[in-house]
């Protein structure tokens, strides 16, 4: 081993006390439909009678708990949308189990919808800028997009390796080789990049997008680490902070 992934597994769980996986990850017991919407009403406060009576389109749904929540609270017709088979495997399972009827899962948008939300996801889509255009075109007259994610590329976590250490900011401390090399103890899916599954979104490229997408914010907040105050509003500053972004998006052509 290198001195870097030596000193890298120092700050890292033993390997032994992490269970290696190549594969789909099943939901664990912390996800259910009960709780699936708690973290978008706290990001935008009055969500869930929003929703209510809506079409809404859940872009990037995963295991499918936030498209089923949506139907049971009232949504009037949900599409799920997910790329891989297995989640949307599961989303539909959870569908039929819980009678929400109103609620499809499938790989691709059809239809036009009232609402869409984007969960902890937007920093993991491959080619961002379509996806945003793909939410746009979605959107019928009057409609919105709610998205909430992170953490970002360059804040403490934004490297998404907590499964096996909690050191932050490893994928700016070490090198991809290094990070990746030790990775390799705790999974075993061959996987030697962060690319494709994190596209590197930083505030100032989040910011850029929405702007080049033909969209506006209505409401936008960014949320620190540990809560931290002022460093938000310092664009140098808030790349290594900001943990999280909420944001209500319209079609800059849309008045509000």
């Amino acid at each position: 081993m290198t001195l870097g992934e030596r000193l890298l597994l120092a700050l890292s769980d033993h390997p032994e006390d992490v269970d290696r996986t190549s594969n789909y990850e099943k939901p664990t017991t912390q996800w259910n439909v009960e709780s699936a919407l708690a973290l978008l009403e706290e990001a935008f406060p009055g969500f869930m009678e929003t929703a209510k009576g809506k079409r809404v389109l859940d872009y990037g749904c995963g295991d499918g708990f936030q498209s089923v929540a949506l139907a049971k609270a009232g949504a009037a017709q949900v599409l799920g949308v997910e790329i891989e088979e297995n989640r949307r495997a599961h989303g539909a399972a959870l569908a039929a189990k819980e009678g929400a009827a109103n609620v499809s899962f499938a790989e691709r948008v059809s239809g036009q919808f009232d609402i869409v939300i984007s969960q902890n996801a937007m920093e993991h889509f491959i080619e961002p800028a379509a996806n945003l255009r793909e939410m746009k075109e979605a959107l019928a007259p009057g409609g919105r997009i709610y998205m909430s994610f992170g953490p970002l590329w360059m804040a403490p976590y934004g490297h998404h390796m907590h499964f096996f250490t909690r050191a932050p900011w490893i994928n700016l401390l070490f090198s991809e080789k290094t990070v990746f090399r030790i990775r390799s103890l705790y999974r075993d899916d061959g996987a030697m990049s962060w690319s494709p599954g994190m596209n590197r979104m930083t505030v100032a490229m989040f910011e850029r997008l929405i702007g080049e997408g033909g969209l506006r914010p209505l409401r936008r907040r960014y949320r620190t680490a540990g809560g931290l105050p002022v460093v938000d509003g310092l664009p140098f500053l808030r790349e290594f902070f900001v943990n999280m972004v909420d944001a209500e998006l319209a079609p800059a052509e849309q008045h509000r």
